[in-house]
């Protein structure tokens, strides 16, 4: 039996490691897509858009090492099934949970590896990815502004400029519009041009505007609507949070916390009687270093049977099997957030939902997989020639 735990350990390995670099270089391609768009052009040093380029896996890794331990579920328990070696092990007297114990014990291990990486490696990542977007924003505030597209970046604010001279540092055919204390717009402000700078001295930013008509509203009256020009204005803006020190604990936020340091936020905010829906923001992000964890044993659980009874161990449907799978873990996870965050769900049952309910489905096909039961696939033979079919065209 221990040659045989050895032997389905390692039909695990290549194909966890060959998805982990498919799935990353997808992600990764997506990533430099967006930077382009974001940082080239915009003066930022090349260090800079690198470090913010290697901060960005931290979230990709967590999401595609769970997906490489479906495929490679998948894959391996599919071969087995294809090649009747499972069929073999039955006759044999070996049960499926022989052969998949020793899939849950390597995904144990991964998932306490996950939980280190979830709270402590992530959290840091993200508090360094926010000190260096600030540091971006105050060095190059135009390096956020994209053309034609309203930004929100500095609150009071919503900005939007047809034009932008990064080299110049200069905005063209501004609209600005400005909020009130209670949320609301209480001013439009058009420019033909402008200045956005972050001022270091007062910690502000300032915006100076050239040529341009303001136009204000009073919503409690109606009749209150005047409209002025001017030839220069300057506005000061000032955001809260923009200058900590990095090693400040009382400026990271909710995901850059450790669990240790999330529960005792809770503690500390039911003590105060604070809101209910602050308390449940806070839980979800406790609860979910745990449940995104524990997702390496959930895919294995679901994989190893639907590989049994599928009989397929190619590529192209363990990847798109997969992909349904996933799809499906990501919708009930992030529903369950939202409906947290918005006090509508318990915070345990919003982060495990998906854990639990694609764990209980595993549970039941591993009784029908241990009865030899198998399942047509032909549907995912059809979706999957649909899916890699562009990919052939390109390669021709």
């Amino acid at each position: 039996m221990r040659i045989i735990n050895f032997y389905i350990l390692k039909e695990h390995i290549f194909p966890f490691f060959m998805s982990l670099g498919m799935i990353l270089f997808i992600f990764v391609l997506n990533i430099i897509m967006k930077m382009m768009t974001t940082f080239v052009g915009k003066g930022l040093d090349l260090l800079v858009i690198l470090e913010f380029f290697y901060l960005s896996l931290g979230w990709i890794l967590a999401l595609a090492i769970p997906m490489s331990v479906l495929v490679a579920s998948l894959m391996a328990y599919g071969r087995l099934s294809q090649d009747n070696e499972w069929s073999v092990m039955q006759s044999s007297g070996i049960s499926i949970y022989q052969v998949m114990a020793p899939a849950i014990i390597a995904g144990i291990f991964l998932s306490f590896g996950m939980f280190y990486f979830h709270n402590n490696i992530l959290p840091e990542m993200n508090h360094q990815s926010k000190i260096l977007k600030s540091s971006i924003t105050k060095k190059k505030p135009l390096a956020a502004i994209e053309p034609g597209i309203f930004v929100t970046d500095i609150p009071g604010f919503v900005i939007k400029a047809q034009q932008v001279d990064n080299e110049r540092n200069e905005l063209f055919k501004i609209i600005l519009l400005e909020n009130s204390r209670t949320g609301k717009f209480r001013r439009t402000i058009t420019a033909d041009r402008g200045k956005l700078v972050y001022d270091q001295g007062i910690k502000r930013y300032r915006i100076t505007l050239n040529d341009g008509e303001i136009a204000n509203l009073d919503p409690q009256k109606p009749d209150g609507y005047f409209r002025s020009k001017f030839s220069k204005m300057e506005l000061t803006k000032e955001v809260s949070g923009i200058d900590f020190e990095v090693n400040d604990k009382n400026n990271y936020g909710d995901r850059e916390k450790s669990a240790d340091s999330l529960k005792a936020k809770i503690v500390r905010l039911k003590r105060d009687n604070a809101s209910a829906i602050l308390i449940s923001q806070v839980e979800v992000e406790y609860h979910k270093k745990f449940a995104l964890s524990f997702a390496c044993i959930v895919m294995i659980l679901i994989g190893a049977p639907l590989g049994l009874m599928s009989g397929r161990g190619g590529l192209g449907g363990s990847a798109t099997m997969s992909i349904l799978v996933f799809m499906v873990y990501w919708l009930f996870l992030i529903s369950g957030e939202d409906l947290a965050d918005r006090g509508k769900l318990d915070p345990f049952y919003a982060m495990w939902n998906a854990n639990i309910i694609i764990g209980i489905l595993g549970l039941v096909l591993i009784r029908y997989a241990s009865r030899g039961v198998k399942i047509s696939f032909a549907w995912l033979k059809t979706l999957t020639s649909y899916v890699v079919y562009p990919f052939r065209k390109l390669l021709k």
